[in-house]
């Protein structure tokens, strides 16, 4: 396909790119705690009044929508949706399909054409997007890699799998659930050292103390002590309290003690099946010591199973979980900076009440989404909302546009790559304080003006905008090229299924609206933008679109205008700063 025209009509959208990340910094990127906190009414408005305002509501709970979809929740409402997703059942397990691939071709499991797609396959496919979207969020909390995870490669990709399975069947479950599968996941225990980790010894030998400090600053509790709304408790000096010390990471590695994989890894055909089992106890090497922490003493003598209950409820029960885990998903769903006000509400429904458990997160996402904070407009609130991540807008892209795959399969290669693709994707982070930290805020920008953070920001760089903007730019125009199922044959020459694999993009909706530059940017500020792009922006865009000609008699030519056309006009909108940041 002749590109040309694409890229000249697009010159405006790269040179934009060389000060995006710096525009982005002085964007809208969060709530201003400075604002006043909305009250804590109940959302009067049950249905959205807009095509615009259920597309915002799809894009916060799930990957955005087409418009069948927001159709759907016009009709029906934002509580029947939330209901409906609640019982959709999701695709058979990423473990089940990854050891199907395993079975059918081994090769591809074993490189990074296999666990990508593994990973991937339920969020680009699956009805059940808020429940994808919550797996994907859980991700960025409970952080593994697949660089982290040392296991052999015969089993690494149904170990990696079998994680974000943990997530999906417990992201509308009880914390205490999620937390204690996680603990105890082959993935995990490789990923902090539980697994394998020894008691103590007269040689000196400690335990491995990894896990039992990231359980409590990054899963549970946080650094500090925290109010109900997020805030920071003081002491009578006016100083931050700690949540805990050097002696409390000591006393709590004892009960992460003597857990190895129920299945080996040097075997050469170990059972697989066994990926996917939580890790056993070998009480000989538990820990025998009397463990005090955060307030608990467990008597010495007393079995791992029974410590690590001890330990896990303590952690669970702890005070600071509902505002420290709450306050992350509205940054994963919502905004990068909402009020107490909302942080409160957000860790009431965590702490449960009524007819719900604490821990209940249907509960605490239903409050997340349905909260005025996140369904009010953003009524030119310049710190407003968040900053879309790379994979959101991977995804929202596969899914809002109509690609196929002729043989199911979505070969999108490492997406972490940050120097081809996206320096992001599922289980891609480099260590397990995510990609990003909660608290990042940009130097020299506007928001660090005003104390405000933009989590997202950490990975944007002038270098990763233009670098995604190219990749997404490929996936556009020869989605089948970066897509192909590529192995060594015979004779050890490297080969692609071209007929039979590959994406494919088909845009015929959107090549009928070509020749109305107008209508085709209004159709994609829906679908991509919740119609939040500004009147000049729009009207920047439709006059560089209507520059490019349209209308040649030969009917091949005429829809590679046509698709020029559409492929200008949807790289200029997912370059711009107005989409980058959802209000």
């Amino acid at each position: 396909m002749n590109t040309d025209e694409i890229a000249a009509s697009s010159r405006e959208s790269a040179e934009l790119a060389a000060v995006l990340a710096a525009s982005l910094a002085l964007a809208a990127c969060g709530g201003s705690q400075k604002d006043p906190a909305p009250s804590n009414r109940q959302v009067a408005v049950l249905k959205p009044q807009s095509d615009a305002e259920a597309a915002r509501f799809l894009a916060q709970a799930g990957f955005g929508g087409r418009q069948i979809e927001i159709n759907m929740l016009k009709e029906i409402g934002y509580e029947a949706w939330l209901t409906q997703q609640f019982k959709t059942s999701p695709q058979p397990s990423r473990w089940t399909y990854a050891n199907d691939l395993r079975v059918k071709d081994l090769a591809a499991y074993q490189n990074w054409q296999g666990l990508p797609n593994i990973l991937w396959q339920s969020m680009f496919t699956g009805n059940d997007v808020l429940q994808q979207r919550m797996t994907l969020a859980l991700s960025e909390i409970f952080v593994i890699s697949y660089a982290g995870v040392d296991v052999p490669e015969t089993i690494k990709s149904l170990v990696m799998a079998d994680f974000m399975d943990i997530l999906q069947r417990n992201a509308f479950g009880n914390f205490y659930n999620l937390l204690r599968e996680v603990t105890l996941s082959i993935a995990m225990g490789r990923m902090l050292g539980t697994l394998g980790n020894l008691k103590e010894d007269n040689k000196g030998r400690r335990p491995d103390e990894n896990y039992a400090r990231e359980v409590m600053q990054l899963f549970t509790i946080g650094l500090y002590e925290l109010n109900i709304d997020g805030s920071l408790k003081k002491d009578a000096q006016g100083q931050a309290i700690e949540t805990y010390n050097l002696d409390t990471v000591s006393n709590l590695a004892r009960v992460f003690t003597g857990w190895s994989a129920p299945l080996q890894f040097g075997v050469p055909n170990p059972d697989v099946e066994l990926s996917r089992k939580p890790m056993t106890l070998q009480n000989a090497d538990h820990s025998a010591l009397e463990k005090s922490f955060l307030g608990v003493t467990i008597p010495a003598g007393t079995d791992g199973h029974a410590s690590l209950k001890t330990a896990l409820t303590t952690l669970f029960n702890h005070p600071n979980v509902g505002p420290f885990i709450g306050k992350q998903l509205i940054q994963r769903f919502v905004c990068s900076n909402p009020s107490p006000a909302y942080i409160a509400r957000v860790a009431t429904a965590f702490n449960g009440g009524g007819a719900s458990s604490r821990g209940d997160m249907k509960n605490v996402i239903s409050a997340i989404l349905m909260d005025p904070e996140a369904r009010q407009a953003p009524d030119g609130n310049a710190f407003a909302g968040k900053h879309r991540e790379p994979m959101i807008r991977l995804v929202q892209l596969i899914r809002t546009l109509d690609y196929r795959s002729p043989d199911g399969v979505w070969r999108l290669g490492n997406t972490t790559d940050p120097s081809t693709r996206l320096g992001q994707g599922p289980l891609g982070a480099s260590s397990v304080f995510n990609f990003f930290r909660p608290g990042y805020v940009p130097p020299g920008s506007e928001l660090a003006k005003q104390g405000l953070v933009a989590p997202e920001m950490q990975i944007v760089s002038e270098i990763s905008t233009i670098v995604q903007l190219n990749y997404l730019y490929s996936l556009l125009t020869a989605p089948e090229n970066s897509t192909l199922r590529t192995y060594n044959d015979s004779n050890g020459n490297n080969q692609n299924d071209r007929k039979e694999t590959g994406l494919s993009l088909f845009l015929h909706e959107e090549k009928a609206l070509a020749d109305q530059p107008l209508l085709l940017v209004e159709r994609f500020n829906l679908l991509f933008v919740c119609g939040q792009l500004s009147e000049a922006v729009k009207s920047a865009i439709v006059a560089s679109v209507s520059k490019l000609a349209i209308g040649d008699p030969n009917p091949a030519k005429l829809d590679i205008q046509k698709q020029n056309r559409v492929f200008a006009a949807l790289l200029m909108i997912l370059s711009n700063p107005e989409y980058l940041v959802l209000k």
